[in-house]
């Protein structure tokens, strides 16, 4: 009798449970000259395959697989809606994180790229999009890595994103025009009782020692304490500190190039109750078009942005800038709206308010002053009024008395304006 002999089925050896990827592909395009079709890819090549087998497996459309999943593509926006595409290789991502504009955050890899129309949830800190802003690199195609930069960090950021909500920094040569001129002179006028002399300057070591190694904190630790008042909460006017304006007072004329949601580091404003106590029915039938943040700051019309220099300090004047743009003609958009208020209702016995703001970028050792105001129904304009060297004591007894005076207009005739208009509305209505 013939003995019987068991056949055994050779089974595959298993793969390791956790095998890197890279071996696997790289088995795989082992296979592939069984296909005289797929010999052009190898190992050094499985982006393009991988990218290449999705596509045939989802299906061959007129949108390759790259153009519906890849995000980190560089996007030049120009103003008549041509967007020309340069591709940037990156590293695959699936998950995400939304700001509070709701634009989704890549949390790839840092050197990925990310597109130029993006607007960031605050105005001198990340910005909101897909990742980092671009830098002129990406913009020529380079491929070196960046680093995460805010959105008016962007050195297209004044020719894209504000000049496409009509917003425009005018030349320091220029002429202001009448009210704004009018306006620059009253904050320019010596004050009765001067509180600091040249001399008393110079021997402020403090000050001198934020022309050296000084971080951003030491600068604003220094100027909230001799130049910037701090007012009761009971006052009529109000400051808030790093506090996101609201985004509906920020102008926007409906391009997907947004302006950065600023965060002032000071930003002066009224109080609703102290300010208006005896407008407060008027106000709350405008519902919340004159709160400029959630700390309720109301009418705002001072802004300041803090940096530093040296090998403490971090941002750039430049930058710095930039806010003051977005921070100051979203002072200015607040005040208009009164000012449309009013010319609807035609009363000739109530005149516009001057909607006018100002702006300060500095850091340890100067200030630039800036006014911004409505040039017609569409452009905001903003222009330097002045420079102050803070080593130079005449110039720092000068910019103190021009914050002061910015203060005291704001206090004063601005908010007597203010008043006065609402109270035309509640007669009208």
């Amino acid at each position: 009798m013939e003995k019987f002999v068991p056949t055994i089925q050779q089974q595959p050896r298993p793969l390791p449970l956790k095998r890197p990827h890279a071996l696997f592909l790289e088995d795989t395009v082992d296979l592939l000259p069984l296909n005289p079709a797929w010999k052009r890819y190898r190992p050094e090549s499985v982006d393009s395959f991988v990218t290449q087998w999705v596509e045939s497996a989802s299906g061959s459309g007129s949108e390759s697989y790259r153009e519906r999943h890849c995000r980190s593509d560089t996007l030049l926006s120009h103003s008549d809606g041509d967007t020309p595409r340069r591709l940037i290789k990156s590293a695959p991502s699936t998950e995400y994180r939304r700001d509070s504009n709701g634009f989704a955050l890549s949390l790839t890899p840092a050197s990925t790229k990310s597109c130029s129309y993006r607007a960031d949830a605050e105005g001198g800190s990340q910005v909101s999009g897909y990742g980092p802003s671009v830098a002129p690199s990406d913009i020529s195609g380079a491929s070196v890595g960046s680093s995460q930069k805010s959105l008016v960090e962007d050195p297209y950021y004044r020719d894209n994103n504000l000049a496409e909500n009509n917003i425009h920094m005018r030349s320091f040569y220029e002429e202001f025009p009448v009210d704004i001129a009018g306006l620059v002179n009253l904050v320019r006028k010596d004050r009765d009782s001067p509180d600091l002399s040249p001399d008393q300057v110079k021997q402020n070591t403090r000050l001198e020692r934020l022309d050296m190694d000084t971080g951003e904190p030491d600068v604003e630790r220094y100027f909230y304490a001799h130049v910037f008042p701090d007012p009761e909460p009971t006052d009529m006017l109000q400051r808030t500190d790093r506090n996101p304006m609201a985004k509906h007072v920020v102008p926007d004329f409906g391009s997907k190039l947004k302006v950065s949601t600023p965060v002032p580091d000071i930003l002066f404003g009224y109080s609703r109750n102290g300010a208006f106590p005896q407008q407060q029915t008027q106000l709350r039938s405008m519902g919340n078009e004159m709160v400029a943040n959630t700390q309720g700051l109301v009418y705002p019309f001072f802004v300041v942005e803090f940096k530093a220099d040296g090998p403490g300090g971090s941002g750039s004047m430049w930058a710095a800038t930039n806010q003051c743009l977005g921070g100051s003609v979203s002072c200015v958009n607040v005040a208009e709206r009164l000012n449309r208020q009013m010319r609807q209702y035609k009363n000739k016995k109530v005149r516009s308010i001057n909607s006018a703001a100002f702006s300060i970028s500095m850091n340890g050792t100067e200030a630039r002053l800036y006014v911004s105001w409505k040039h017609d129904e569409l452009k905001y304009y903003m222009r330097k009024v002045d420079s102050f060297l803070f080593q130079k004591p005449e110039d720092y007894v000068e910019f103190r008395k021009h914050v002061l005076n910015i203060i005291d207009w704001g206090k004063d005739e601005r908010l007597k304006e203010v008043i006065k208009s609402l109270d035309g509305l509640e007669r009208c209505t």
